[in-house]
């Protein structure tokens, strides 16, 4: 009945510790408002955004050119390409990119508006440098429409709140769980050693989920689970520390409950209560130096003269007068 009730206990408390590591991870990396900076700077970067971009502005480039202009579509899309190299283009991305993660988090209420005349213009400039001759073909600022697929975000301005009450309320079962499963255990240094297994698959595991899935979403033929997949990426940052300290933890832990056993074999057995006191050794019966297991024989032990024998023994009278 203990063992099970110990089991019953560890099994809550593991279960709400990973619960409460996996909303601390998500509240640390993607719902963090303090990270929107680095994830606008590593979604510019991100090819499934670049590509949008370029593609609309190829577009753009191309109903701006007089009909019949000899141009190249490959060219058209390198010198989109290459416009949004340009400081102009940048900023105006990374700013549409900061609103719509700000959007996500609930820090922005309003519309995710896109300011897309620094990118036609950036493209027109590069065109040109490309095609000198098209100067005059083409006006200031073609017309450009470019949608974002992170303009079409949900918003979830509930989930960071929510997200960080849930782990200070799992972290608090998991201690109190685990806590109480260590006090019932009779095997005490198994439990600390099923912990410190936990933490090493839980630490191991974020490291493949939580950085492998989303680069593999980044790779998805969908500019919505792209452009997630996109921001996981580059939030993944805060949650290296934590990963390698809490694998290091296991490791301690499985090492601690090993040297646990090895403390407790150690500990010499306490005597039964009531009982005999051990011997220090073995006893050996006493033996006849005949190289036998047969008794000793009695030895008479000499008598002293003048004394009567036992009442067995004949006494002389001579012998007593004696």
């Amino acid at each position: 009945m203990r063992r099970a009730t110990s089991s019953v206990l560890i099994v809550i408390g593991l279960f709400a510790a990973s619960v409460a590591w996996w909303a601390f991870a998500a509240r640390f990396t993607v719902l963090d408002s303090e990270r929107s900076a680095r994830i606008a700077d590593t979604l510019v970067e991100q090819p499934v955004l670049r590509d949008a971009v370029a593609e609309g502005l190829a577009s753009a480039l191309q109903q701006a050119l007089p009909p019949g202009t000899p141009i190249e579509p490959e060219m058209l899309d390198a010198v989109a390409h290459q416009a949004l190299d340009d400081p102009r283009a940048t900023a105006a991305l990374r700013s549409a990119l900061l609103a719509s993660h700000q959007r996500l988090i609930g820090e922005y209420d309003g519309p995710v508006s896109f300011d897309v005349s620094p990118i036609a213009a950036a493209g027109r400039d590069a065109l040109v440098a490309a095609r000198p001759e098209l100067a005059g073909a083409l006006p200031d600022e073609p017309t450009l429409a470019v949608e974002l697929p992170t303009q079409n975000l949900p918003k979830l301005g509930w989930l960071p709140e929510r997200t960080r009450e849930l782990a200070g309320l799992a972290f608090l079962l998991a201690v109190t769980f685990l806590g109480l499963g260590i006090v019932a255990a009779s095997d005490r240094p198994g439990v600390l050693s099923r912990a410190g297994r936990w933490a090493l698959r839980a630490g191991v595991f974020w490291a493949l989920f939580g950085w492998g899935l989303p680069y593999l979403m980044t790779k998805i033929d969908e500019p919505r689970l792209a452009a997630l997949g996109a921001i996981g990426v580059a939030a993944v940052g805060p949650m290296i520390a934590p990963a390698v300290l809490l694998v290091s933890a296991g490791i301690a832990a499985l090492f601690g409950a090993r040297a646990w056993r090895v403390a407790l074999a150690a500990i010499p057995p306490a005597p039964p209560s009531g009982g005999p006191s051990p011997q220090p050794g073995p006893v050996w019966p006493a033996t006849s130096g005949t190289a036998s297991w047969d008794p000793i024989p009695p030895v008479d032990q000499p008598r002293r003269r003048g004394y009567p024998r036992r009442d067995d023994e004949k006494v002389s009278s001579r012998n007593w007068r004696a």
